[in-house]
């Protein structure tokens, strides 16, 4: 009889044990690619953050880029039954012991970012299309001053190290920014639009900027000539105007809006300027401006610096003794950071498989 209730124990937990295993693939999917996902995002945005501050150190940025990750999922049960006595009587004491084993084993692979690819990624200058894209669902009042280093004959281009190098750059500086609210403005109420189309005489691409007679009113039309003016373009008579939009690095004609497009380097540098340094490791970096951070226009970004880790931070990492971070509630600081993570992926190209290859498996 007891032998019987052993048995259907045994059977009993068996039973119960198969359908859990069986639904365990499902639940770890569930659970293991949010926490992937979460530690991934995190990683690259700590990763450029650490990045941006060792470029205002003068410290060489090392970009390692995860090319691969993949997690080995086991799940074992074990049931084993003690029984003592055997022989001494004929009821005997019988006890089970069941085990669970779960084991998440992830191997990852990191490729520095290194030759062609870098060159390609952080040292060519971001292609016209980039920008217009962006420019479609992006600010242009973000874009523009983050991306772009000329448009049309307005500089953008103040150097916050030696400010003697253009004494007019300030001025130009400003107009720039001028320049930048007003195609705000007219993005915003739809009355320039951007668009990428194919090419069909070749595998390219054509930019334009589309001018619409929309609304016709007259901050609209005070709007649209300031435009024009500064630009040196010219509208059509009638019907809308396309403008042809093009990388170079000065004025072409009426018809055309040239953009001096910076590489992911310079987008890096100038942000690192934005970096707070505290007295005690002045003489670690370039000293910038005084003006820098006063200029005309909003500040996109602000890279604070604390003595601990800080309190209620989106980002943070430790570098040099100091805490460097970004407000959580710096709502500017946080859109400029993902602009900048999302021009980065949009220049990433494909990876070769000749640069050393770090493949870490991880085990608990």
């Amino acid at each position: 009889m007891y032998t019987r209730k052993l048995i259907f124990c045994f059977i009993t937990i068996i039973t119960i044990l198969l359908p859990a295993c069986g639904s365990m693939g499902p639940k770890s999917v569930r659970a293991g690619r949010m926490e992937y996902n979460k530690a991934l995002g995190q990683s690259e945005s700590e990763q450029l953050l650490l990045n941006i501050v060792k470029m205002r150190f003068l410290d060489r940025p090392v970009f390692l880029n995860v090319t691969s990750m993949t997690s080995n999922l086991s799940f074992q049960s074990e049931l084993s039954t003690t029984t003592t006595g055997i022989f001494r009587s004929a009821a005997f004491p019988t006890s089970a012991n069941p085990s669970f084993t779960w084991k998440d084993n992830p191997t990852i692979t990191y490729e520095e970012l290194t030759g062609v690819e870098y060159v390609t990624q952080m040292l060519s200058p971001i292609p016209a299309d980039t920008i217009v894209l962006l420019l479609q669902s992006w600010p242009a009042d973000m874009v523009l001053p983050l991306a772009v280093n000329e448009l049309n004959n307005l500089n953008n281009s103040w150097n916050p190290v030696n400010p003697n190098l253009n004494i007019s750059a300030a001025k130009e500086h400003k107009r720039f920014n001028d320049i930048t609210e007003i195609i705000q403005s007219l993005n915003s109420q739809r009355t320039l639009e951007w668009a990428v189309t194919r090419n069909p005489s070749s595998s390219g691409t054509v930019e334009t900027a589309i001018l619409l007679n929309r609304p016709d009113d007259s901050k609209t039309k005070a709007l649209v000539s300031s435009l024009l003016s500064e630009l040196g373009l010219q509208k059509a008579k009638e019907g809308t105007t396309k403008f042809s939009v093009e990388y170079g690095l000065e004025l072409k004609d009426s018809s055309t809006i040239v953009f001096g497009t910076r590489s992911m380097q310079d987008i890096l540098s100038f942000a690192s300027m934005d970096v707070d340094i505290p007295s005690s490791m002045s003489h670690l970096v370039m000293p910038t401006d005084i003006n820098w951070h006063k200029r005309e226009g909003s500040r996109l970004l602000h890279i604070k610096t604390s003595s601990s880790k800080p309190i209620g931070s989106a980002i943070s990492i430790p570098y040099k003794g100091k805490w460097f971070y970004i407000d959580d509630d710096d709502l500017q600081s946080k859109a400029t950071f993902l602009l900048i993570q999302v021009l980065m992926g949009m220049q990433s190209g494909t990876t070769s498989s000749g640069a050393p290859v770090l493949t870490i498996p991880v085990s608990g």
